[in-house]
């Protein structure tokens, strides 16, 4: 049997509490354990404690977690990394101390095991958290203060340049001699963003949609010779910079013109529609199905039903209306229906191209196609989808499309973290060698430590921005599966509806899941469907 863990996690800032910062620790640590073979017992969660200015006994959770130990009822005490345990140089090495003394092995997932075998395991914990107290005080306060005053003066505060942009060099010299970066915008980049914004603005596209329209334009990331992922479209929208406005935390720049490629004015509609678009989806999401009492095998049971508000008109007992092609002219086919016989009462549905139907020059393909022989081929389809989707494993499937983004995301988060306390450990190391060189008992003189210094805080402050830009990305994978686990109970639920459905709610469905149908001489049928429904059914024959 595995070790029994405790796990902690715990956001002090405002920033980290917004962002929801314990996702990301929890991840890692459920990873770490998992790693060792060990089994998780309980987790604790704090939001909003500072480690600094909060004593371990003023902390429900370090109380109970204490209390635990005291019973015997786990074995390891895990957190992201050690600064979770608290920043408090007088206090927070002697806590972790307690725990190791009453058999409660602490660990990090990032930086180990935290031992107490000998006296310098002591000294050197608690330097630890003499470096930790001063990195809370004064690394944090001056990175955020140089940031913002970078920004004001409507300078770029580093990093690479976001997409539209361009770094370029004009001769201005750092403290080092080094010539520095200017950002300027990139022309071809920007008509890009400007496309991004016209369609957002104009036809309230969301990230998908705009996504998708790109891909049909032929238009990449010059950068990465990749199509745009709808999470970098949505990062674009919601990056102030194309206003012409510098930001680095709170602090903003005033709108610099010649960084400027979409007006304020648009920025603020495209804001407004997004937030409009959230708020409608979540309505959506909470009225989606009309639930209905039914019998299942005498016992009455409630299932979901879809709106019964078509997206689309539809005509007559014919399957599909309004999305079916002609693929001799490229026209629209429409749904009418025939006389069978001479008796006007027997009707029999059919398919028409309208531009043989009225203009024959047109289109040199057939007038007509029977319904029937056309929505046969249709609802076997459907049916192999529904099938398909009744054989899935839903975390699976959600693995499967969401995964290599996530574990490629979650990669690089945990080496940029890594780097980051990294560097953050360089700096209060310098800090420390700053003391001895004013005393005079160091090789280094004051000012060459501050050179150092002042690189190593603009790789925390790169580093920090990396870090932000992949827990955002993060959360948007997490969307995607949320939309696939929504995609995949909805088809459940049409799947279970569609056999004994009206020919009205079958219309419906097929409205849903099918884009287009285009039909060619001889019954060739070849059906399209839609991206939100069915392509991460991927690997199965659609057309």
């Amino acid at each position: 049997m595995g070790k029994r863990v405790y796990c902690l996690y715990r956001v002090s800032t405002k920033g980290q509490v917004e962002k929801d910062d314990i996702p990301m620790q929890k991840q890692r640590c459920r990873e770490f354990a998992a790693e060792k073979g060990w089994s998780i017992a309980r987790e604790f969660s704090e939001k909003g404690v500072s480690g600094f200015k909060v004593s371990a006994k003023d902390r429900d959770a370090i109380q109970e977690i204490q209390r635990d130990a005291a019973q015997d009822k786990f074995d390891v005490l895990l957190v992201f990394m050690f600064d979770r345990l608290g920043r408090k140089e007088d206090e927070t090495p002697f806590v972790v101390e307690w725990f190791v003394q009453n058999g409660i092995e602490v660990w990090s997932a990032e930086e180990g095991q935290q031992r107490f075998d000998n006296h310098v395991d002591k000294l050197m914990n608690y330097i630890r958290y003499w470096q930790a107290s001063g990195e809370s005080l004064k690394t944090s306060v001056r990175t955020k203060t140089r940031l913002a005053q970078i920004v004001q003066e409507g300078r770029f505060r580093g990093g690479s340049a976001p997409f539209g942009y361009k770094l370029v060099k004009h001769g201005r010299v750092g403290k080092k001699n080094r010539e520095l970066y200017d950002i300027e915008v990139e022309p071809t980049e920007a008509a890009v963003v400007r496309e991004i914004f016209d369609l957002a603005d104009r036809f309230g596209y969301g990230g998908r949609r705009i996504s998708s329209e790109l891909i049909a334009k032929g238009i990449k990331n010059e950068r990465t010779g990749e199509h745009f992922h709808y999470s970098s479209i949505q990062n674009i929208l919601r990056n102030i910079m194309y206003v012409g406005i510098l930001r680095s935390g709170e602090a903003r720049s005033e709108i610099i013109p010649e960084l400027q490629i979409v007006s304020q004015e648009q920025y603020d509609r495209v804001a407004k529609g997004r937030a409009q678009r959230s708020a409608e989806y979540e309505r959506k999401c909470a009225a989606r199905w009309e639930e209905e009492v039914v019998l299942v095998d005498g016992v009455q049971t409630m299932v979901s039903r879809p709106p019964r508000i078509s997206p689309r008109k539809n005509v007559g007992r014919a399957l599909l209306s309004g999305n079916v092609y002609c693929g001799h002219c490229g026209g629209r086919i429409f749904a009418s229906t025939a006389c069978r016989s001479h008796d006007p009462n027997d009707r029999v549905s059919i398919y028409k191209c309208y531009n043989r139907t009225q203009h024959k020059t047109l289109c040199n393909g057939p007038t007509t196609y029977r319904a029937e022989r056309v929505d046969t081929v249709v609802e076997t389809l459907l049916r192999n989808i529904f099938e398909r989707a009744r054989s899935v494993n839903e975390s699976e499937l959600i693995q499967q499309q969401v995964q290599d983004t996530a574990a490629q995301c979650r990669q690089k988060l945990r080496k940029a973290q890594a780097d980051h306390t990294k560097a953050m450990r360089e700096l209060a190391k310098w800090e420390g060698l700053m003391l001895d060189s004013i005393e005079g008992t160091c090789v280094f003189s004051p000012e060459q430590i501050k050179r150092r210094m002042d690189t190593v805080q603009e790789t925390v402050a790169g580093l920090a921005e990396q870090i932000d830009a992949l827990k955002e990305q993060a959360a948007e994978s997490e969307y995607a599966a949320k939309e696939i686990r929504e995609s995949h109970q909805r088809l459940l639920s049409w799947a279970e509806l569609f056999d004994t459905a009206s020919v009205e709610e079958k219309k419906m469905i097929a409205s849903y899941l099918i884009k287009a149908v285009t039909l060619t001489r001889d019954y060739g049928i070849e059906v399209e469907f839609s991206v939100s429904e069915a392509q991460y059914l991927g690997g199965m024959e659609m057309g």
